[in-house]
């Protein structure tokens, strides 16, 4: 009788040592890009609200300003001297406000 052929030991090595290497690569994979995914996420969704909301913010003040000038008799100086003032309280309330 012959002794069994070395191959099978072989490619059985050749496994394990291929499942370890996988293994390995997706702990590495998964300590690297899964937390660098979040963050790029995060930073991208964070600018977009960002741009959304100054956007919007632009928009209903000009709104508002249309309203109010249609309300107010006079030109648009009594509309602008309106949301001036409420602006400016605004300002003065949130600076009282202020954490130093």
């Amino acid at each position: 009788m012959t002794s069994p052929p070395q191959e099978k030991s072989t490619n059985k090595l050749a496994a394990q040592a291929t499942n370890k290497v996988v293994r390995v690569v997706k702990a590495v994979r998964g300590k690297t890009t899964g937390p660098l995914l979040f963050v790029a996420r995060l930073l991208v969704y964070s600018i977009t609200i960002c741009i959304a909301a100054a956007a919007a913010i632009v928009l209903l003040t000009i709104a508002s300003v249309k309203i109010v000038n249609q309300l107010l008799p006079g030109d648009v100086w009594a509309a602008y001297l309106l949301m001036g003032a409420v602006f400016a309280l605004a300002g003065t309330f949130l600076w009282s406000k202020r954490v130093t």
